[in-house]
């Protein structure tokens, strides 16, 4: 079998790993008619085994089709955007070979600052508006309970999601984990929420609606890394990760 269709082969594989594993569990997410699955651990796994432009296309392909077939055709662009840079970020960090932990810093002050800034926002935002901007929500008392429990749930995450990923750096060095692929998904993941916040709120034009979702999304994608994590590692043993990188890259 020649390199080329050895490459096709797993692209498309992957790609329909990506769809299976998005359509099978579906958890709706509430005030944006989205859910959250499983798809992203195969969006992790085939951006850092076959690289950028396949785990482009893994991502963008894989996850549309799911929306596509599954009843979600509205998110169908939205979601071939976003997966398909989703895995293009992840690819590019992990194959690059620069010093990724010069930059730790710098991403940790981007991901606290960004989200105090969320969290001002939401602490300061008129509850009135909420119920303006939400069907689902009928009364102030209701609103307020609503961002209450959004603020625990960013407090929860921003504190929770960087101990968890300082787990998963100290032990890659002892499961021959790269930082880089680490980083890799934490970048691809937060362009995610990033992406799917933005689409939301042009779709449905309103940007107070898509903020209830980002605590579901990031989620998500903490729960992908962790499988992709795992899923990798356990394929070390067998060569299958070396033997596919060796064809991609």
């Amino acid at each position: 079998m020649s390199q080329h269709t050895k490459k096709l082969t797993y692209t498309a594989l992957m790609t329909a790993f990506v769809f299976i594993t998005t359509s099978i569990i579906k958890i709706p997410v509430p005030f944006t008619n989205g859910y959250i699955h499983a798809g992203d651990m195969c969006i992790f796994i085939g951006a850092i085994l076959l690289g950028p432009l396949p785990g482009a296309f893994v991502g963008g392909v894989g996850s549309a089709l799911a929306d596509f077939l599954g009843g979600y055709g509205q998110w169908v662009l939205p979601t071939l955007l976003v997966k398909g840079l989703m895995g293009f970020i992840v690819g590019a960090v992990s194959s690059s070979h620069k010093k990724w932990h010069l930059h730790l810093p710098i991403f940790i002050v981007i991901w606290f600052g960004s989200l105090f800034l969320l969290y001002r926002v939401l602490s300061t935002l008129d509850s009135t508006i909420i119920v303006m901007h939400l069907e689902e929500v009928s009364s102030i008392s209701e609103a307020q309970a609503l961002t209450q429990s959004l603020l625990s749930q960013l407090f929860t995450i921003g504190i929770g999601l960087p101990i968890f990923s300082g787990i998963l750096i100290l032990l890659s060095h002892r499961l021959n984990f790269k930082l880089a692929d680490i980083l890799g998904m934490l970048l691809g993941g937060v362009w995610m929420v990033i992406g799917y916040y933005i689409a939301a709120g042009i779709m449905y034009g309103s940007m107070i609606a898509p903020l209830y979702s980002i605590p579901w999304n990031i989620a998500q994608f903490a729960g992908g890394m962790i499988l992709a994590y795992l899923a990798i590692n356990a394929l070390k043993p067998t060569g299958l990760e070396a033997q596919i990188k060796k064809i991609f890259h």
